[in-house]
């Protein structure tokens, strides 16, 4: 197998909704643990609902990250705008989540995801950059070919 059709494979698994599953558990074990010394209901209530939010928004997050970097007008362009927009997207959201909830532990419990999620974001928005082309370069391409260009 050659590197693009790897990268490709790649993109395709972590666009999938089992990794998501299975990657956002680690995330609600943590949510779990951090927030124990406030009462195993309250830690199970975060560390559930952290596993959850991590789960959507892994599934979807990739979703967004795919339309922000069409948005772009060139591959790093775009790259920068998947990664700024998927982690918005996380953030703003888990925030949510959690202000709702009334997580005790707010900071130590996001705290544990700040690097994976930069790493992941980081990584996801350069495997765009190689495996998917820019829908504004697309559509000029399509009025060159309509107009006859």
């Amino acid at each position: 197998m050659n590197l693009p059709q790897f990268e490709q494979r790649a993109r395709r698994l972590i666009d999938s909704f089992w990794g998501a599953v299975l990657g956002a558990g680690v995330y609600g074990a943590w949510a779990t643990f951090a927030n124990w010394d406030a009462g195993w209901q309250v830690a199970l209530t975060v560390g559930l609902s952290h596993w959850l939010m991590s789960t959507f928004l892994t599934y979807t997050g990739t979703g967004v990250m795919r339309r922000c970097y069409r948005v772009g007008r060139g591959r790093l362009e775009g790259a920068l705008l998947a990664l700024t927009g998927g982690l918005s997207f996380t953030y703003v959201l888990l925030i949510a989540l959690h202000h709702a909830i009334g997580t005790p532990h707010l900071a130590l419990t996001l705290a544990a995801g700040v690097i994976p999620n930069l790493l992941f974001c980081s990584s996801y928005s350069l495997l765009l950059s190689r495996t998917l082309p820019l829908a504004r370069a697309e559509a000029v391409e399509d009025t060159a070919v309509s107009h006859g260009i």
